[in-house]
């Protein structure tokens, strides 16, 4: 649904689009992203060998490859183990170096040894490496239980014993350096296994798969290219990864400035290979506070601006702006009960279940979580907070993903009776009598996930004046790492779509290794490798569609049963900006909250 109003308000800053919204990027390393905040810059710094069309989510068009590979121009071989790009000339990074074959390559293979604890490059070390991530292969290859084991003092970021040396090096040149090559013009990868979402990984919006310039990387201190130093590259803290705040790619626009939480500067890069962008500058500002935003809206000093779903309404009478609404979204949000956390977080009161804390275990309790998935009114968030531009779902995989399913015996239902009931029972009683204090968490300039957790917090505090429960808020970067290391309770997070297929979602949600549920502790890892792997692996490689969707909602059963986490919505997205804004689309598949913009594509006048 499109609402527009008009206005002939003077056009400001007529070279420069600027961006209003919230938090902001985890990094500028493709490698390491895994954010819509960070996910949108590199959006507009990098490219990919391919593209998705337009606002298709299944064609691709030629990027920084000349032809799309397909069995029909004999580009894809050997039953889907194959894939040749033809790799377009004189291309140019921004500091001047032409795209070379082995760019491309080096690309890839620091990708996968790269590969950092929830990061996204799972998806190469599936169909490359016919593993989830080359610690697997290293631990393979050994014969060790764990990666960690391999490292003096089981620091995987310490130094390797020296018997595993020889074995180390053998994983990188007899797996990891097969994966791919460049023969002439061309770049060959040659995958484990048939993977069909092959293309929708490389393709472009995939900040993982950008190319970057292997020149460039080893001069700032990047993985060198050898195969005897793989590992001391393997898994970075994210401020120490030399590639944290820079960037050389060849896309449209070249990073200038930017201070984390504040503002990003880009700047138009006249020598992209497609043309230069119509527009000169982009300024991205990250400002939480909603009134600020929306004032720098109304006053013409922001074009495009992220305006919370609740308070649509108050922007859409607006002179001179266009509000796109209701657009289909492969996205999901859901509440984290994280089985174990970290005994030294800071956030559970006294560690202990004394009416003063949590202990680190308290979310591994079922009647737990079954009490918290009762607790919260989703018919009435979706309608109050989400103004109807919202959809339930019962577990991890999305409408208008393939194996969806609406089944009503998998929700969960609000009831603050079922809730007491689940509540008294959990940890034998103690819980009901003593109560509880813990924070609950969302980020900061997010009020939709504020609503949320204010919601939880208030009908715990309803039903048991004992259960206190704080909503805190906090910047991006800082709550990305306080999952990751398991510090945070109760934690709300949405997917986005990387390809559009459940392979994409149950893992992350429900998987050992997920990218949030690989977070939930040992308890449940343990819990996962047991009853969910298995399946994952099976939907994996399932190829009849209806056998696969059952797979998926066998999964599906199994979140809902366990209540591993509470799914709250799948939102509609909308778009907001002023009228002189010209060529936005929308694609599911390009990053950005609520919905991403191609700066490329963008002119702003009259």
């Amino acid at each position: 649904m499109l609402f527009a109003s008009f206005s002939s308000a003077e056009v400001k800053n007529p070279d420069t689009i600027i961006y209003a919204t919230i938090g902001g990027p985890a990094t500028m390393d493709p490698h390491w992203s895994y954010d819509t905040g960070s996910g949108e810059v590199i959006y507009q710094t990098y490219d990919n060998l391919i593209n998705y069309k337009g606002e298709s989510t299944s064609e691709f068009v030629p990027m920084l490859a000349t032809e799309v590979p397909t069995a029909e121009n004999g580009l894809i071989k050997d039953d889907g183990l194959t894939y040749i790009f033809p790799i377009r000339k004189d291309v140019k990074f921004h500091n001047g170096d032409i795209l070379i074959p082995e760019d491309v390559v080096y690309s890839i293979k620091r990708a996968l040894i790269f590969d950092r604890s929830g990061g996204p490059v799972w998806m190469f070390c599936e169909p490359l490496l016919g593993v989830y991530s080359i610690e697997d292969k290293a631990v393979e290859i050994t014969g060790v239980e764990n990666y960690s084991d391999l490292f003096e003092g089981g620091d995987p970021r310490g130094e390797l014993k020296s018997e595993y040396k020889e074995a180390m090096i053998k994983v990188f040149t007899d797996y990891v350096d097969k994966t791919v090559e460049f023969d002439g013009d061309n770049v060959v990868f040659h995958l484990a296994q048939a993977y069909a979402p092959f293309l929708s990984i490389l393709s472009h919006s995939g900040s993982w798969s950008s190319i970057i310039n292997k020149k460039w990387a080893i001069a700032q201190g990047a993985w060198d290219g050898k195969a005897d130093t793989w590992w001391k590259y393997h898994d970075p803290e994210n401020e120490k990864d030399p590639l944290y705040a820079i960037e050389n790619g060849t896309g449209p626009f070249v990073l200038k400035k930017w201070v984390p939480e504040e503002i990003l500067l880009l700047e138009r890069f006249d020598d992209y290979w497609r043309g230069p962008a119509n527009i000169k500058n982009v300024q991205i500002k990250y400002i939480n506070e909603y009134t600020t935003r929306k004032l720098m809206f109304q006053t013409g000093d922001a074009d495009i601006v992220y305006i919370p779903v609740q308070y649509l309404s108050e922007v859409e009478g607006i002179g001179g702006v266009t509000v796109t609404k209701n657009l289909p979204q492969l996205s999901n949000v859901a509440s984290m009960f994280p089985w174990t956390i970290s005994a030294e977080s800071p956030y559970i009161g006294s560690g202990k279940l004394d009416g003063k804390g949590i202990p680190p275990d308290f979310f591994s309790d079922i009647h737990v979580r079954k009490g918290f998935s009762y607790l919260f009114p989703y018919d009435i968030f979706i309608t109050k907070v989400m103004k109807g531009m919202a959809i339930r779902n019962p577990g991890p995989i999305v409408k208008g993903i393939p194996a969806y399913t609406d089944d009503p015996s998998l929700f969960y239902e609000f009831s603050l009776l079922t809730a007491v009931d689940e509540f008294k029972l959990a940890w034998d009683g103690e819980l009901w009598e003593k109560g509880c204090e813990f924070n609950i968490f969302y980020n900061e300039g997010n009020d939709v996930r504020k609503a949320a957790v204010d919601m939880l917090s208030t009908y715990a505090k309803m039903i048991n004046p004992k259960f206190n429960i704080t909503p805190v808020g906090v910047q991006w970067s800082a709550y990305l790492k306080g999952f990751l290391t398991e510090n945070l309770p109760i934690f709300t997070i949405g997917w986005m779509a990387d390809y559009p297929d459940p392979h994409n979602f149950a893992p992350v949600y429900m998987g050992s290794r997920g990218d949030f549920s690989g977070f939930f502790g040992e308890a449940y890892r343990e819990f996962a490798r047991e009853n969910v792997d298995p399946l994952l692996e099976k939907g994996l490689k399932e190829t009849d569609p209806v056998k696969r969707a059952e797979i998926y909602k066998e999964l599906t059963k199994i979140a809902h049963d366990q209540a591993i986490s509470l799914y709250l919505y799948q939102p509609a997205g909308h778009h907001v900006q002023r009228n002189w804004i010209k060529g936005w689309y929308f694609n599911p598949m390009i990053p950005g909250l609520p919905a991403g913009a191609d700066f490329y594509s963008l002119t702003k006048g009259e």
